[in-house]
């Protein structure tokens, strides 16, 4: 009997002490989430500001939410995770400090008092994700980030509610490790893997092996940065979105197995060679997979979110067994990740209806990345109610330009969410490229905790108050115009990909249609119609010149009222040329190139519109000499020739910056003028090479400032006087 009691007291022990580690364990946890937020707010607020807010958990009801409140002077934000008291701290700052955090710069403005709430404000999330990111931002935005960049990135993700980012940097060492262990040689593996301006499109299955070879160092410090992204994604409660295995693989992997059913995916865009595809239906197929997974988990942990896409933007789909090789990829996941979902995008082809046939639709997602332009959800009844997210791509190629969709968004995310409630999951921003027309990403991922539509000239009055600081109706009436200008492109119009293209950086010819192959410059809107809010905004500058978002804001929408002239100026100058007046012509090209030179001024006078920060960050990511000057090159050739000859990839990813215009951009109109002129005077000057010019220029090391060049604010005061009247007179 008292042997019994004692056990019992053992047990009873055993059982305390499990409730109390199990407590502590608890207690750390929200201990540590709430540190996490803690920590944002020391970063973005000064010692005294941040030590007024107070972060705690809540109990999750299945729904992100967030509370905010006022307790003995301070500002008590509860959230059911990280990411959602982030978002409660960013609401607050905008609806009550008149705050903004952003791309082009920080407004923060924390008034004392802190502004108390009345009651309690709560916000629950009628989406279960907030998806961020597209292969391509990696490279036309964030080929050449360091961590101190992505720390700010990843605060920004959390204080907009993201909680599913795409984290694909340091890929190149799984790959690595996978090729050692199928027995190849470094020299092997490093004509494999791509240079680091264009890992997207080796891992989206288009190349192969392009713009490297890279190092074991750099390989290694991709890895040590990834580490890094992925601790404090996962710190805030995020998960991190990784690359799966699909099938791609090197295409001399058929001479190792020549049994293995391998097959060719011919070619992609700019004449590059596809990776081949590994059918998963063969044995060889499980055996890879398995070996991939453990090698990426080897370095970067437990995740259960993966992406991938077969016959990305083509590839051969020709007696392959969809539905089983659609099975398999989920099933050689699932064999490591129980748990595992695989994340489709819906572009083009994909993914295609047979490939999901025989995947349960809880395994999966699928992100409408194109949904404000040429939503694929109402063409494809929701790919039959499988789960998916509403998302926008905004931005194609890195592409400067004002532009953006806030009235779909605005009208169209939640009309899709009544209709699909159940299979909506979430919201998503998959831009090409970022660190532009930051008004849409804000929109868009406020309606993480909205459930209706916005005042949209409500919206954005609030918007510029706190993105400039002081209120201005002025400046309200612009963004109106701006509403209904550049972001006021509508629903339906699917072939055009972004902004409007500026004619400065186009390939010169007779007749110009866009700047790159699949790109216009066509104005969706009346030009004329900018000019009232160029014109408010030159008016306001002597007031809001202080405003880093300001500056860059006048600039922007100066160098878009530019940009649209251009066209103007480019018509009279071809004009001239089929009249056969040399006079005339010589007059108005020298008027274009003038423009073209103070268009080059004003960029450089901020340094977010500057090639020279482009330049030299690819330099400082090298570790060796031969490294720095091919990180160059890779910088150079994706903005320019993209290819490694003349193809129709050629200026897809330009970029109208200071620096590009006057050194890249103005050569080859100077070529295109001299050459005409020629003409008109009787001579036979022949075809012009532009891809020799290009190719070169690629090589070169010529350094570009980093430092603004000038006044922006004078600068756009004085092109204001110079051609504002001209303008609006063009237009008549």
């Amino acid at each position: 009997m008292f042997k019994k009691n004692k056990q019992r007291q053992i047990i009873l022990r055993i059982v305390l002490l499990s409730m109390m580690a199990f407590s502590i364990s608890s207690c750390s946890a929200k201990n540590s989430s709430n540190m996490t937020v803690q920590n944002l707010t020391n970063r973005l607020l000064s010692p005294e500001e941040s030590k007024h807010f107070i972060f705690e958990d809540i109990d999750s009801s299945g729904k992100d939410r967030f509370e905010l409140s006022t307790r003995d002077g301070k500002i008590l934000i509860k959230g059911t995770s990280p990411v959602a008291m982030a978002s409660g701290l960013n609401w607050y700052l905008k609806y009550y400090c008149n705050s903004s955090v952003s791309w082009s710069g920080n407004q923060i403005n924390i008034p004392k008092p802190l502004p108390a709430i009345d009651g309690m404000v709560s916000k629950q999330s009628a989406f279960k994700y907030a998806y961020y990111l597209n292969y391509c931002t990696f490279n036309y935005t964030m080929s050449f980030w360091d961590w101190e960049r992505w720390e700010q990135e990843i605060d920004w993700m959390a204080m907009n509610g993201v909680n599913l980012p795409l984290a694909i940097t340091g890929t190149e060492a799984v790959w690595y490790n996978v090729l050692k262990r199928l027995d190849y040689s470094d020299e092997d593996i490093l004509k494999f893997i791509p240079g680091p301006a264009f890992t997207s499109w080796w891992l989206m299955t288009n190349l192969e092996g392009w713009g490297g070879p890279i190092s074991m160092e750099y390989m290694s410090q991709q890895v040590e940065l990834q580490k890094k992204i992925l601790k404090r994604m996962r710190e805030y409660g995020m998960d991190p979105v990784l690359p799966g295995f699909y099938g791609m693989v090197p295409n001399y992997l058929k001479d190792k197995y020549p049994d293995a059913d391998i097959r060719d995916q011919g070619v992609w865009a700019g004449g590059f060679k596809r990776p081949a595809f590994l059918m998963p239906t063969d044995s060889l197929f499980l055996e890879i997979a398995n070996i991939f997974y453990e090698e990426q988990k080897k370095l970067f942990g437990e995740t259960e979110y993966f992406s991938g896409d077969p016959f990305h933007e083509g590839g051969s789909t020709t007696g392959i067994d969809l539905p089983a090789a659609g099975k398999n990829l989920i099933g050689s996941v699932k064999n490591v990740y129980p748990k595992a979902k695989w994340i489709f995008q819906a572009w083009h082809a994909n993914p295609r209806s047979e490939m999901l046939s025989k995947i349960d639709g809880e395994d999966i997602l699928i992100l409408d990345l194109d949904a404000d332009n040429n939503p694929q959800w109402s063409q494809k009844n929701a790919w039959d109610n499988k789960n998916w997210i509403w998302s926008t791509i905004t931005n194609y190629g890195g592409n400067v330009g004002m532009f953006g969709r806030l009235d779909v968004i605005n009208r169209e995310l939640l009309k899709a969410l009544q209709k699909h409630p159940q299979s909506l999951k979430g919201i998503g921003v998959m831009p090409e490229a970022i660190e532009n027309n930051p008004v849409v990403y804000e929109l868009l991922y406020e309606f993480r905790w909205r459930n209706s539509s916005v005042d949209m000239d409500a919206w954005l009055a609030d918007y510029a108050h706190r993105r400039y600081g002081p209120f201005n109706a002025n400046i309200n009436k612009a963004w109106e115009v701006l509403n209904k200008t550049v972001y006021g492109k509508t629903l339906g119009f699917s072939n055009q990909q972004g902004t409007n293209e500026s004619l400065f950086c186009a390939r010169p010819s007779k007749n110009i249609t866009g700047v790159s192959t699949w790109g216009t410059t066509k104005i969706h809107y009346n030009p004329k119609d900018l000019l009232e809010a160029w014109h408010l905004f030159v008016r306001e500058s002597a007031v809001l010149k202080e405003s880093r978002n300001f500056q860059y804001d006048l600039v922007d929408i100066t160098r878009q009222v530019l940009a649209n002239y251009a066209q103007v100026l480019y018509a009279d100058m071809m004009h001239h040329y089929k009249n056969k007046n040399l006079d005339a012509f010589v007059v108005a090209s020298k008027k274009f190139t003038d423009l073209v030179k103070e268009q080059n001024q004003l960029l450089n006078s901020k340094k977010d519109f500057m090639l020279g920060f482009w330049l030299e960050a690819a330099k400082s990511r090298a570790t060796n000499t031969a490294e720095k000057a091919l990180f160059e090159y890779n910088a150079r050739a994706q903005i320019t020739t993209w290819s490694f000859q003349d193809s129709n990839l050629h200026d897809y990813a330009h970029r109208e910056w200071g620096g590009m215009l006057s050194d890249f951009y103005l050569p080859r109109w100077e070529m295109f003028i001299s050459k005409l002129a020629s003409e008109l005077k009787g001579g036979n000057p022949g075809e012009l090479d532009y891809y020799s010019f290009e190719d070169s220029w690629n090589k070169e090391h010529k350094n570009f400032p980093t430092k603004e060049q000038g006044d922006c604010i004078v600068i756009a005061n004085e092109l204001y006087s110079k051609y504002y009247d001209e303008i609006i007179a063009s237009y008549k």
